[in-house]
């Protein structure tokens, strides 16, 4: 196993700014709009990153496990679209079983973490097809929830620079620290007071308790990706976004978030 290479250094902030600029505006315009534009953005960025795993998890080859991680996301994808979330979950759990067999008979020591990969991006995908189908609040949720990611990142990143002190997980991230936690959980919770109060949320124990979940849940499906990543000595996922890796170096947060 190659030796995990040193995470991502703090530095070349304004690339990651400008990319971010130009990401966020289409973005919250097909959150705004929906169907179908929606969904195509996320069934596209659940494509690209099991795309991105399985590479990750086959020495940089697209090979045949990548295509089953695919058609399960596809098929779970395509069973949400239809009206169906929990054939979705099932399709997802059934490719999972399917990659651990086939890998265990093949002998290859990469079987679990294509599953894990599997869940991880399905169950993703389907919790933000469903989600923003809710009739009354969809809209509503999914900004609150892409945001409040955001903002956690954004707390984790600036705090943990400007304060440092313990780390959160040092053989995992060795960049993370408490501080940094600390920030996402106060810039997630400022955000969350803010949106679901305006949208008729009434229960400040709600809204608190909101945004701590989705700060802490956002550092674990990051943590998550950056152990899968130290285990195949990767540093990015991909290089598809200037500044941030890949997709799926974007996307962690909302891994766990999303369902």
């Amino acid at each position: 196993m190659a030796q995990p290479p040193p995470d991502r250094k703090p530095g070349n902030l304004r690339l990651r700014i400008l990319s971010a600029l130009i990401f966020a505006p289409p973005v919250f315009a097909v959150i705004h709009v929906g169907s179908p534009w929606f969904d195509a953005m996320v069934v596209i960025a659940g494509l690209l990153m099991s795309w991105e795993w399985a590479r990750m998890c086959c020495d940089g080859e697209y090979a045949q496990p990548g295509w089953v991680l695919t058609a399960g996301i596809v098929g779970a994808a395509a069973a949400t679209m239809a009206g169906t979330p929990l054939l979705g979950i099932a399709v997802v759990a059934i490719v999972a079983i399917i990659l651990v067999l086939v890998g265990r008979m093949g002998g290859s020591g990469s079987a679990g973490y294509l599953a894990f990969g599997v869940v991880l991006i399905g169950i993703f995908t389907v919790s933000l097809l469903w989600i923003r189908d809710f009739p009354e609040s969809g809209r509503e949720l999914m900004i609150w929830l892409v945001v409040a990611v955001w903002c956690t990142d954004t707390g984790g990143y600036f705090f943990g620079r400007a304060i440092g002190g313990a780390k959160l997980a040092p053989r995992i991230s060795p960049n993370k620290t408490w501080a940094g936690l600390g920030g996402g959980i106060l810039l997630a919770t400022i955000w969350s007071g803010f949106w679901l109060t305006a949208v008729g949320e009434e229960s400040i124990l709600l809204i608190v308790a909101a945004g701590i979940s989705v700060a802490v849940l956002a550092q674990l499906g990051d943590l998550s990706v950056s152990a899968v990543k130290r285990r195949y000595g990767v540093k990015d996922a991909s290089g598809l976004i200037p500044g941030h890796g890949g997709v799926l170096d974007r996307l962690d947060g909302m891994l766990l978030t999303a369902p």
